[in-house]
């Protein structure tokens, strides 16, 4: 009598009820080899626990030991005192559970991107909102504390990581954004409107660390021409 036919899904179904999959300890080559051990100990133990249970009866007993000794040892109670150990398949799952287990995993690491994602943009909408209201004068108090994180300043490095202020949250994302972490990047980019706001902002600092730079430079000139001219007075 023919098989009867069965349909793509009827087949995927049979598939994933029937095949196994062994990962991570237990490799596919290994496994039956493995298996077989396993198989052999534990007929190793079942006949040991029955010889040591019928070493009593022996050849060459008289018959009245005999009926004792059948007297005690009986089916039932043999088959109580030696009972075969029970195998099982460590680590092996059918291809329906693993098939289940890899989409969880998938919907979770989608999940895990997405919460990732609000938050580095959250994070970000926040340093660009904080930057954006300081003053000129805490504006200057930040690019000094941000040359001294790009220096590698370890306690304000540490400062700055373990703390929940807003003003420390902020240089953290501009030192992020300075040493190009992808997360930071990525959050203006998702956002081109904090991305404009963001690159507006920056050339504040720029130009205030211009205008530091100008001053420092005429300092040392007015330094350099005061120097001179007390040489030549020296001379004269």
């Amino acid at each position: 009598m023919p098989n009867e036919r069965k349909s793509p899904q009827q087949k995927k179904q049979l598939e994933y009820a029937r095949d196994h999959f062994s990962g991570g300890f237990n490799s596919a080559r290994d496994f039956h080899k493995g298996w077989r051990r396993k198989k052999a100990r534990v007929n190793r133990q079942y006949r040991r626990k029955s010889d040591e249970l019928l070493a009593s009866v022996k050849p060459g007993l008289d018959a009245g030991d005999a009926e004792v000794v059948s007297e005690d040892i009986t089916a039932p109670r043999f088959q109580k005192s030696v009972s075969r150990k029970r195998l099982k398949k460590i680590g092996v799952i059918t291809m329906g559970e693993r098939v289940k287990c890899r989409l969880q995993r998938r919907d979770e690491a989608v999940k895990r991107r997405v919460l990732e994602r609000e938050y580095y943009d959250h994070a970000a909408a926040q340093a660009v909102k904080t930057l954006e209201s300081m003053s000129d004068e805490k504006l200057l108090a930040v690019v000094n504390r941000m040359q001294l994180l790009l220096k590698g300043n370890v306690e304000e490095l540490t400062r700055v990581l373990c703390s929940r202020d807003p003003l420390d949250q902020a240089l953290r994302f501009l030192r992020a954004v300075n040493i190009g972490s992808a997360r930071e990047l990525d959050a203006l980019r998702r956002n081109p409107e904090l991305c404009w706001d963001f690159r507006k902002w920056i050339q504040k600092p720029d130009r205030i660390m211009a205008k530091a730079k100008r001053a420092q430079e005429k300092n040392q000139q007015e330094k350099e021409a005061a120097r001179q001219r007390r040489k030549e007075f020296r001379k004269g």
